[in-house]
């Protein structure tokens, strides 16, 4: 018989621990290391996250965990918890476990003080998501890019590559020439004190932070989908300016080690430098959706509605 338990990171025993290891490596084909799972669930503002799983013969078969953050909603601050690493072993791929597994921690979360839980499903598994109520459509993220050497757009164009890099930066000086400074300002948003003290922490911790001259941004380069790429994972301060002194510096001090640079989140405003890919030239679809456990405390209609959120790839748990 299947049964279904919640715990908090701190209350796992070191079997349970290493049996959600194993689950996730032999799952999604990885190699997760003990250090790496304690840096994706214990570095968050309350501590730990939540975890539910299912057992059967002593053995997980199933599992999804909650990292809880703190956000604030029109100046408030409040715990929203992000519903990741959703597994189920191909025999236990029930409609039903899923859906109690979502039920058992959005209840557990709530219990602890969350008001609201939120996920970015896949192509495969939104539509599931949404039509059994499990949460519901916010919209869907944006890609931004600037595409520094053509052949990681087309690599037949390599050829093109010099003069892709010199119209690249004359590209964003230009911009830079004419960005505006003002300051954007979103009802909901990350907490930035306690979510960026612990958000770089988590995956590989392998991020560069930058704060200087009354700025601040965080970026990561790594490999995606074989090309060598500069994510542009957060930016404090949202404003044109803001985002094309952070696109400058990674162009500056780090040409050279990527093809491709990439924004992907939700910007009401242009004239940053980098373009918005259309929704059919995407790499990848970002979905967006979320559950109000609180309706006393956040409105719905503000909840989903993707241009009242500051949300890009830091609100993840992808990179």
């Amino acid at each position: 018989m299947v049964e279904i338990l919640v715990k908090k990171t701190i209350d796992l025993s070191n079997e349970e621990k290493n049996g959600l290891i194993e689950l996730f490596n032999d799952i999604f084909e990885k190699s997760r290391t003990v250090f790496e799972f304690d840096n994706q669930y214990l570095y968050n503002s309350l501590g730990y996250s939540y975890h539910v799983f299912m057992i059967e013969n002593d053995k997980i078969v199933g599992s999804l965990s909650s990292i809880p953050s703190h956000y604030c909603y029109k100046g408030e601050k409040m715990v929203f918890v992000i519903n990741v690493d959703a597994m189920i072993k191909k025999e236990y791929r029930d409609f039903f476990y899923y859906h109690d597994m979502y039920m058992a921690i959005d209840d557990f979360a709530k219990n602890d003080g969350a008001v609201l839980s939120y996920s970015f499903p896949n192509d495969k598994s939104n539509p599931l998501v949404i039509k059994a109520k499990i949460q519901y459509t916010i919209g869907q993220l944006y890609t931004y890019m600037l595409p520094y050497r053509i052949s990681a757009v087309k690599s037949n164009l390599k050829s093109l590559d010099f003069a892709s890099v010199s119209l690249s930066w004359l590209w964003i000086h230009l911009i830079s020439l004419i960005s505006r400074k003002e300051v954007h300002s979103f009802q909901i948003k990350k907490d930035d004190e306690t979510f960026n003290e612990s958000r770089y922490h988590r995956m590989d911790a392998n991020y560069t932070i930058v704060n200087k001259s009354n700025s601040w941004f965080a970026f990561k380069i790594m490999s995606f989908e074989g090309k060598r790429a500069a994510f542009l994972i957060d930016v404090k301060a949202k404003s044109p300016h803001n985002f094309n002194k952070a696109i400058r510096y990674i162009v500056k001090n780090h040409s050279s080690d990527f093809d491709i640079l990439l924004y992907v989140g939700y910007l009401p405003f242009g004239g940053t430098g980098l373009i918005k890919v259309p929704r059919k030239f995407e790499p990848k679809h970002f979905h967006f959706a979320a559950k109000i456990f609180n309706k006393s405390v956040v409105n719905k209609e503000d909840v989903f509605n993707i241009c009242n959120w500051d949300v890009n790839l830091s609100n993840t748990d992808l990179i």
